[in-house]
């Protein structure tokens, strides 16, 4: 019976919530579908914050379905469903940036709410059943309605002109689930001739055993996926288009999408296809490595807010990839660490810059300037953020970058010649993305006075509150980082682990 408890309150309740809103059983009332999905959201997270941090800290991937947190086991007899340490504490991040972008919500959704509201509840639900997925059919599925959920969002509360995007990135997503589908049943007929249960156990402890076509195909699908998500250099678009249309509430979707992908990298590519990883982490680095200095220099020349906002983003997760390639302790740590601070802080950026642009009128840096004077509470709240985003003692940002740089210092894998060159372009990549934080944040907020004819307001209290919450997380994580990193890094060690047996 817990078991079953567990299973509901990780991923089938949120799915539950959103049909109770989809059903009208609240008959259109769009204050009480609000309130609903924003309790409702507050006590899921209390429920999976005490799960959490009470109940399962230190679980791992090799002995998850001995752990606190392992949910559910299957009728054919092969366990299904359950949470190891990185996917908990996903699990738990992603649950509170839902619950953050429904109190944005309140002013940046207007119309169709009962749509809004459960279908975020529909995502939130299939990303979690991504995160605790054991089985490959249940993976697959949860992947594709996902997809499908992120795409019925954007399309309906974004203009018109990010649909093409939308379309471009469901169908990409798509793609990369049926190479993987195919790859799978490979993996599945081999499996079962062997006598063994088609879950992703039994898949880790006989990986090595598949032939490396077989190995590099899944090795390449589960990258494609990532590369959609993250995104990789070429496969950026489709996002870029999406975070230039979106508003502060719909910004939950693509952050979660980030988490994601890195959540397939490092559990997929990394642990369970070690081999192939290390034969290519040499060549992700270096792609990392481009993309860090590559997109934050496109976001430093870009004149349009939410695209340079893009290119940062798309900058920072560069950060974060480039870890996980050390193969190291540190560097893993970081990067896992790297994810859930920079979630935090551009969850909170980008909802300034919405804010911002709602007052303007405009996204066009040019036509921003000297806001501070009239809306000091934004003004002072993207101060800390942007402090917090160029990596400042005391913040999140900065403990997650200064593991992942002594991650790079700490790696066994490449010559100290190499080390020293990538970390001089990696702290060159900090520099760029730090003059971008200054300067948007100097001309949107001190720049040339642009609000004579502005109808200006301050934050109003939800926005406070959702900002304030998101500062003290993120000052809370900078001040004491072992609240996560005590499970983070024995996860990393049992990665590296595996890599030297």
């Amino acid at each position: 019976m817990e078991n079953f408890i567990s299973t509901i309150i990780f991923t089938l309740l949120p799915l539950f919530a959103g049909l109770i809103i989809f059903s009208g059983f609240f008959k259109n009332n769009t204050v009480v579908i609000r309130r609903f999905a924003k309790y409702f959201s507050a006590l899921y997270f209390i429920f999976a914050a005490y799960e959490f941090f009470n109940r399962n800290t230190n679980s791992e991937f090799g002995n998850v379905f001995s752990s606190s947190f392992y949910i559910l086991s299957s009728s054919t007899g092969g366990l299904s469903i359950g949470f190891d340490t990185i996917g908990s504490i996903f699990a738990l991040l992603i649950s509170f940036l839902i619950l953050i972008c429904f109190v944005m919500a309140k002013s940046a959704v207007s119309s169709k709410q009962r749509l809004f509201y459960s279908f975020v509840l529909f995502f939130e639900s299939a990303i979690l059943a991504v995160l605790s997925s054991q089985d490959f059919c249940i993976f697959c599925a949860a992947i594709i309605f996902a997809a499908l959920c992120a795409y019925i969002l954007v399309f309906n509360f974004s203009p018109i002109r990010a649909r093409k995007e939308t379309k471009e990135y469901l169908v990409l997503n798509s793609f990369a689930v049926f190479i993987l589908c195919g790859a799978f049943a490979l993996v599945y007929a081999i499996l079962k001739y062997n006598s063994l249960e088609a879950n992703l156990l039994n898949f880790t402890y006989s990986s090595s055993d598949l032939s490396g076509t077989i190995q590099l195909i899944l090795f390449f699908a589960f990258l494609l996926i990532s590369a959609v998500k993250i995104p990789f250099f070429g496969f950026h678009r489709p996002l870029l288009g999406i975070i230039t249309n979106s508003n502060a509430a719909l910004s939950c979707i693509f952050l979660s999408e980030f988490i994601l992908g890195f959540f397939i990298l490092i559990k997929f590519n990394m642990y369970i296809l070690k081999d192939i990883f290390q034969i290519f982490s040499p060549s992700l680095a270096m792609l990392s490595i481009f993309n860090l200095c590559y997109f934050a220099t496109l976001a430093i020349g870009e004149k349009d807010l939410k695209k340079s906002f893009g290119y940062f983003c798309f900058s920072q997760s560069s950060i974060a990839l480039c870890a996980l390639c050390s193969i190291s302790i540190e560097g893993i740590c970081g990067a896992i660490f790297q994810c859930i601070s920079q979630s935090l802080i551009l969850l909170g950026l980008f909802g300034c810059y919405c804010f911002a642009s709602q007052i303007f009128k405009t996204t066009k840096l040019p036509f921003m300037g000297a806001l501070a004077p009239v809306a000091p509470k934004l003004a002072a709240f993207s101060f800390i953020l942007t402090l917090a985003g160029i990596g400042l003692p005391f913040t999140s940002g900065f403990s997650a970058k200064f593991l992942c740089i002594l991650g790079g210092f700490s790696t066994q894998v490449y010559s100290q010649n190499i080390i020293w060159v990538c970390n001089l372009f990696i702290l060159l990549g900090f520099a760029l993305g730090a003059f971008y934080l200054i300067s948007t944040f100097q001309k949107i907020f001190f720049g040339a006075d642009e609000c004579k004819d502005c109808k200006v307001t301050d934050l109003l209290r939800h926005r406070t509150l959702a900002l304030a919450v998101l500062t003290f997380c993120i000052i809370t994580l900078g001040v004491a980082p072992y609240i996560l990193t005590g499970s983070i890094t024995k996860y990393a060690d049992m990665i590296v682990s595996s890599f030297l047996m």
